[in-house]
């Protein structure tokens, strides 16, 4: 993926750097999203080669700091009769407290489905961005027709993926599942969901209800 020099806006949550803009990222993107159909009842979309696919699902929960994200794998060898596993379930937060989808900055991600665009294992976004393990989203149209930009799934962490000594590097607790708007993850949890991908096919969709 190249680099976004202008407009990547900061998902990271401290009150101090609230609506900052988020350095050139330097991590090489490792992946790319293919094209993927939105989700059934059976929760399907599109195939693997070998039949068999991945896929992100955050469901949104009665606080947008206490949601979940799932990592779905589907056996689709036999498309008559797919088998879907959720392989990983964790707490996840989007946004900073707000219900509304077209507050940029502010609300949780709008309802749909989002194409994984890249998967960076080391991204560099500095004091005022999203560092470490990151997937990117893109963007993403809201009821109204407003673009929500620039959107993540992410933690708080250094590019390398150690904790910091200070914010935006180091997870202190509940307050840092705020964002502005992206999906975040604790630390932990965040490498469980990057080792699931080492071992499934790479989830190229995420859907967002």
């Amino acid at each position: 993926m190249t680099t976004r020099k202008s407009r990547i806006m900061l998902c990271t949550v401290a009150a101090a750097l609230s609506g900052g803009l988020m350095a050139v990222p330097q991590a090489q993107a490792q992946s790319t999203a293919l094209p993927a159909a939105g989700p059934g009842t059976g929760h399907t979309s599109a195939r693997a080669a070998s039949g068999n696919y991945s896929y992100l699902e955050f469901k949104k929960g009665s606080n947008p700091q206490n949601s979940r994200l799932y990592f779905v794998y589907v056996q689709a060898s036999n498309p008559d009769h797919p088998h879907s596993h959720t392989l990983g379930s964790w707490r996840a937060g989007s946004g900073n407290g707000s219900k509304n989808t077209c507050a940029s900055n502010a609300g949780w991600l709008p309802d749909g489905s989002y194409s994984v665009k890249a998967f960076y294992p080391h991204h560099n976004g500095g004091p005022h961005g999203v560092n470490g393990i990151a997937w990117y989203l893109g963007d993403h149209r809201c009821h109204s027709g407003h673009w929500r930009t620039d959107l993540f799934v992410h933690s708080e962490m250094l590019p390398s993926g150690r904790a910091g000594s200070s914010e935006p590097y180091r997870w202190d607790g509940d307050s840092d599942y705020k964002s502005n708007g992206c999906i975040k993850l604790k630390p932990s949890d965040i490498r469980a969901l990057r080792n699931l991908q080492a071992s499934y096919p790479n989830p190229h969709t995420l859907y967002v209800h």
